[in-house]
């Protein structure tokens, strides 16, 4: 008797239970749903909170930097020499003009340098003018041109946006580096029909694309920043514009370039730096069409350690 008793209640009790559980359940269930709609609420009343301060926060970052160098290589030459300081005269038409260079006497190539001297120079931009008026650059970079050197190219039809080659000019073993395009526009003209076709790829600082970009080790040699290398394609570019951000700003599409340089001229020597991000943009104009057969544009990216 007392065992069956003892069945009962605890039977009576688990029915209680049973009882109770379901309009505790829609309370749980509510509450439950109460308290996701908040938090989702909280949270996108503070995406905008958090978007601002990231960006205030790379606001901050880029106002402590220095402002973007502006590089300019050109084919030129010497019109005249005073003391430290070139007045030289462009020979490449997309960049015409008298220029007065500073710096030249640290240049090895000062030596040789005299009136009618024809020469490839790459120059900072100073946004002065001297007395004279003419736009005032700093000397960068000089290499004396013997005859017409520079002008020689090979005579190849291009039915794609070429690969581009680094060597270290330095280096012993003078391994080449090979970098595709991603991102480029190409029209070929040939035999009076015109084809062209777009590749679309992802932006320099474009962090999801970082797995597929070229890592590039940087040597070290005394007194240098970085490493002097070589840049070469099978048909070399009427324009080059090489620009560099620090590896640090990857994933920031609003980051500030630290270097902008333009070649006027073929196959420039660049100076790479470990912890870079560079993007070479290169151009073959629509007007050199009828003598190439070909013209576009395209980009290719390299990040340096």
């Amino acid at each position: 008797m007392g065992k069956r008793r003892f069945m009962i209640l605890i039977g009576a009790m688990a029915a209680g239970m049973v009882l109770c559980i379901p309009e505790c359940g829609e309370n749980a269930r509510g509450n439950s749903a109460k308290a996701v709609e908040a938090e989702v609420r909280a949270a996108a009343s503070a995406e905008p909170e958090r978007e601002k301060a990231d960006e205030e926060t790379a606001e901050r970052k880029q106002a402590g930097r220095k402002e973007t160098v502006e590089l300019v290589g050109i084919k030129a030459h010497v019109k005249e020499i005073r003391d430290d300081m070139l007045l030289i005269s462009s020979d490449t038409n997309d960049f015409p003009g008298a220029f007065a260079v500073i710096g030249v006497q640290k240049m090895p190539q000062f030596p040789e340098l005299e009136g009618g001297t024809s020469i490839l120079i790459s120059m900072r931009v100073l946004g002065e003018k001297d007395e004279q008026g003419h736009e005032k650059y700093a000397a960068e970079q000089i290499l004396v041109l013997q005859g017409d050197e520079e002008d020689v190219q090979e005579d190849i039809l291009l039915t794609g946006a070429p690969d581009f080659t680094l060597c270290d000019v330095l280096s012993s073993r003078m391994e080449p580096v090979s970098l595709r395009s991603g991102n480029y526009t190409w029209n070929v003209e040939e035999n009076g029909e015109g084809t062209g076709v777009v590749a679309c790829g992802a932006a320099p600082l474009d962090e999801a694309s970082m797995d597929f970009t070229v890592k590039l080790k940087i040597p070290e040699y005394n007194g240098m920043d970085g490493a002097p290398y070589s840049f070469s394609t099978k048909i070399a570019p009427d324009l080059l514009v090489v620009r560099c951000w620090n590896a640090e700003d990857i994933g920031n599409s609003k980051a500030k370039e630290e270097t902008v340089a333009r070649y006027y001229y073929r196959q420039p020597l660049l100076q790479l730096e470990a912890g870079k991000v560079y993007e070479f943009a290169a151009e073959w104009k629509e007007e050199n069409k009828d003598r190439n057969g070909f013209y576009g544009s395209a980009s290719y990216v390299l990040v340096t350690q």
